[in-house]
């Protein structure tokens, strides 16, 4: 393994149920993490699974304290991608990440990134890019069938292909609720468009323009009062001009011959003959024009019963849509805009019709790419599988991945597949249900199977395992071991374990002790040297009573170890 590995560097945990304040560096390789059963080795993966966003309580703060503190620092100088997430969240700083989260004792909780208060979400995203864990109850999880999955897709590399499924499954969703939402209302809609061009087709007929409707109006209004226009502009011109005595012409025209045969003598009559003047000639005028119009202004009987019968006709069809004629005009040309807006909702319909069929022709095609891949890797993946759990005790073993497609040719945003991993714990037997046919010591040493077969195949540069080795020893934790440390030279692990033949094959080993003082427990770290290391692998073998057989039983393992990086 060289230098450029990226790893976990840092990890301090201060007031953190029995802990009081412990610090942890980490290097690469393997380290094994041993101690006493109840030492408190699982409490620091807690605090790494806190300080990378897992859900806090109050409760976990150390009695006493009011807060409690948890910091793990990673180098991450080629995690290229964790850097570029980091350079665009504005969280980047040299190429570090340094992650924090404090727990008050009242409740709430706080994570920082790089001293930037951040949301639980981005530190659980730091995780996914650069450590994962593996609990030692993750066996129950496997008989779930989205485990199971997840599983075949970590190592077919799906999740870029997935990522864009989710996507586009979401549009498809969107678009499909939408259409139906449509085609609900399409009754409705379909009666609100034939009522809309009935009442079109009885009013296209009509002229109904503003100008229109306004010379009708006026028109009614003028021939209705012609005879009473006529005699008026009868009696008008008789007073004003035809009468022979008391026109309104010849009393002027007469003050104006009166006037106008002093006005050499009275000065001031000059200006009153030019006024008479003036009114005499537009009373000329008048008559004139009220001549013209007695000799235009015959009543045209024919056109008022036309323009009645047009007017009666509008005021007919006003009536029928509760409004005023006037109105009529503005109301065709609104039922005109609401059918032109029904008409392009219906070809709206049909575009989004459209555009639901080539969505789903795109998540069809994501989801077959998807499925081939599953397909390429579920076979290696089944046989390195089974090849590794025929090494832990059972020789029978066998796994295979089924992939069948989704009843009625359904797809989600996972794909269009249903993966089943079915087992064969012995010889003859038929592949069956993993939760139905594996006992739990077979459940679990399944499950570290995969976890080992697997492991290489993740992206993130730290693996912890804490105590995944439940329910095996001998021969089978010496290769639970070895798988493990096979795992280092590409990937930095660490492992909390409880049997000797996994510890030892460690490159580095920290005992976890826990310790009473007065009324107090707190937990102690110390990173053991050779001599140490025997002691304590020593101690694993022989339980209490400690004899140099054991001693030399763990000197002898720690020797057959591999040299250190």
């Amino acid at each position: 393994m060289g230098p450029e590995i990226n790893m976990l560097i840092h990890l301090s945990v201060r007031h953190l149920a029995v802990v009081d304040d412990i610090t942890l560096s980490f290097e690469q390789g393997m380290t094994s993490l041993t101690g006493e059963t109840g030492a408190g080795k699982s409490i620091l993966v807690d605090a790494l699974g806190l300080v990378l966003g897992d859900r806090a309580d109050s409760n976990m703060v150390r009695h006493g304290c009011d807060r409690a503190e948890i910091e793990a620092s990673f180098d991450i100088t080629n995690n290229i991608a964790l850097q570029q997430w980091l350079i665009e969240q504005e969280l980047d700083e040299q190429k570090q990440c340094h992650l924090r989260r404090t727990v008050s004792s009242e409740g709430p909780s706080r994570g920082y990134i790089n001293g930037r208060v951040v949301p639980l979400s981005q530190l659980r995203i730091i995780s996914e890019n650069s450590i994962d864990i593996h609990g030692q109850h993750a066996h129950q999880s496997l008989i779930r069938s989205d485990t199971q999955r997840l599983l075949l897709d970590t190592v077919a590399k799906t999740k870029p292909f997935l990522a864009k499924l989710a996507v586009a499954h979401h549009q498809w969703q969107t678009l499909k609720r939408t259409v139906a939402e449509q085609e609900l209302q399409s009754e409705q809609h379909i009666a609100q468009l034939e009522l809309l061009q009935y009442q079109i087709n009885e009013l296209e007929p009509l002229d109904l323009s503003e100008s229109n409707v306004r010379e009708l109006i006026n028109s009614q209004k003028k021939l209705a009062h012609a005879s009473e226009l006529m005699t008026t502009a009868q009696t008008s011109l008789h007073l004003l001009y035809d009468q022979e005595e008391g026109a309104a012409y010849s009393h002027i025209t007469q003050a104006l011959s009166n006037i106008e045969a002093l006005a050499n003598i009275e000065p001031r009559f000059a200006n009153i003959v030019e006024v008479l003047n003036s009114t005499a000639l537009q009373l000329d005028e008048a008559a004139s024009e009220l001549r013209q119009y007695l000799d235009s202004g015959e009543l045209d009987t024919d056109l008022l019963s036309e323009v009645e019968n047009q007017l009666s006709a509008l005021h007919a069809i006003a009536r029928k849509h509760h409004i005023e004629v006037e109105a009529l005009p503005a109301h065709y040309n609104l039922l005109c805009d609401q059918l032109s807006q029904l008409t392009n909702r219906d070809e709206h319909h049909t575009q989004l019709q459209k555009q639901l069929v080539q969505q789903e022709s795109i998540c069809l095609e994501l989801c077959q790419k998807i499925g081939h891949m599953r397909q390429q890797a579920a076979g290696p993946l089944a046989q390195e599988i089974s090849a590794t759990i025929q090494q832990l005790a059972m020789p029978g073993g066998r796994v295979e991945f089924v992939i069948m497609p989704m009843a009625n040719g359904s797809f989600n945003d996972t794909g269009a597949d249903h993966v089943q991993l079915l087992v064969t714990t012995n010889p003859g037997q038929v592949p069956g249900d993993l939760g139905k046919v594996a006992s739990g010591g077979e459940l679990a040493r399944i499950s570290l199977a995969i976890q080992v077969v697997t492991a290489g195949t993740r992206s993130v540069p730290t693996l912890v395992f804490d105590e995944v080795d439940v329910g095996i020893g001998g021969s089978i934790a010496e290769i639970v071991g070895q798988h493990l440390r096979q795992l280092a030279s590409t990937q930095q692990v660490i492992c909390i374990t409880h049997l000797p033949q996994v510890a030892a094959q460690a490159h580095r080993q920290v005992q976890v002790s826990k310790k009473q003082l007065k009324n107090t427990t707190h937990i102690e770290l110390l990173e053991l040297s050779q001599p140490q290391r025997i002691e304590e692998i020593a101690r694993m073998l022989g339980g209490v009573t400690i004899t140099q057989k054991t001693l030399s039983h763990a000197k002898e393992m720690l020797e057959q170890t591999p040299p250190k990086l």
